[in-house]
């Protein structure tokens, strides 16, 4: 599960660090964004030449700011490269909502994948998923929920871009999304907690 946690860090905070650290230094919004789009289609390149695969997360985020880069570029605002994590985040709010949807959360999906060397454990909660509907909802809710606040970031996250000067969002992005992180942090350690006291009193 480390493993798995530290590449998405650096998938998604590659990009955020070499973007950040480029209007530090002074650059505009512009030249900020394509250094981080550039970050990240590097590191897509490093872990194709060195670990032989393809890092669809990290090819995702760099392929957006890449596309987002062309088309401020061709319409000359840069407004549009500033909703790049309205983009991304509102793309995982959506597909971990599609996914409660589909019966198969994603949570549980991730939280399989990072116990595939654990056979036992899986036979356990596949049995438990198919005769548990305390186990399914646990995974569900920590899905919806996560999948909520990330759409929600998205939407608010646009409507500020479209209505705030774009020196005054950039600066306040990073704002958000410490606050989108307090928030899920927040929920899931009281989610925790009360789910703890649910089974100590059955």
């Amino acid at each position: 599960m480390r493993k798995q946690l530290v590449g998405l860090l650096w998938d998604i905070g590659l990009p955020l660090v070499v973007y950040y650290a480029g209007r530090i230094l002074g650059y505009d919004v512009l030249p900020a964004l394509a250094a981080a789009a550039g970050a990240a289609l590097v590191r897509v390149a490093v872990i194709a030449v060195v670990q032989r695969r393809l890092n669809g997360l990290a090819a995702f985020v760099g392929g957006t700011f890449g596309v987002l880069l062309v088309i401020s570029l061709l319409t000359g605002d840069p407004r549009i490269l500033l909703a790049k994590e309205s983009v991304l985040s509102g793309a995982a709010g959506l597909l971990l909502l599609g996914s409660v949807l589909l019966g198969r959360p994603l949570v549980y999906a991730i939280a399989r994948k990072a116990n595939a060397g654990k056979p036992e454990l899986l036979a356990e909660w596949d049995d438990r998923w198919q005769t548990q509907p305390t186990f399914r909802k646990h995974f569900t809710t920590l899905t919806a929920v996560f999948g909520a606040v990330l759409l929600a970031d998205a939407i608010i996250r646009l409507i500020l871009v479209y209505t705030l000067p774009v020196n005054t969002m950039a600066n306040l992005s990073p704002v958000m999304h410490i606050a989108a992180l307090a928030i899920l942090i927040s929920w899931s350690l009281w989610y925790r907690n009360h789910r703890q006291r649910a089974l100590q009193t059955t």
